[in-house]
């Protein structure tokens, strides 16, 4: 699904991959949810762009029948904040539908977990994002 200007629906999810720019980092742990969403773009065989007004480079896919927003800050980890509430104002993209993607450094290499809400639990990149929204409740 191409980015073509139209509105996305009530029903579209914005996914946000956390991690910092540039070679220096690319290969840290630190870079998890940009990993996690290069592999979505990658599957979905479409190229992230930049998109200079939301800080952050953009693609729009369709997965299993849901449109989704991929959205990758191109700010600093402790930036996160100013590109999530960017891109989420932009497309008219609650927090009740985001999902972020970032390290947990409690939890194994490869394990994933999912949860609604709760703390930043010391997490620059989430504490970012909990100030810019107002809530943490994504």
């Amino acid at each position: 699904m191409a980015d073509n200007g139209q509105e996305p629906s009530l029903d579209t999810l914005l996914i946000f991959g956390l991690g910092n720019p540039g070679e220096r980092y690319a290969e840290t742990r630190h870079n998890a949810g940009f990993w996690f969403l290069d592999e979505l773009a990658r599957r979905s065989r479409v190229g992230l762009r930049i998109q200079k007004k939301t800080h952050a480079e953009i693609a729009r896919v369709s997965l299993h029948g849901r449109e989704c927003i991929l959205a990758r800050p191109t700010t600093s980890m402790n930036h996160s904040g100013r590109a999530v509430q960017a891109v989420s104002a932009y497309y008219r993209v609650t927090p009740a539908k985001m999902l972020i993607a970032y390290d947990e450094l409690d939890l194994p290499p490869g394990t994933a977990r999912l949860k609604f809400g709760g703390g930043h639990g010391g997490h620059n990149g989430l504490r970012a994002i909990f100030q810019s929204l107002g809530i943490g409740d994504f």
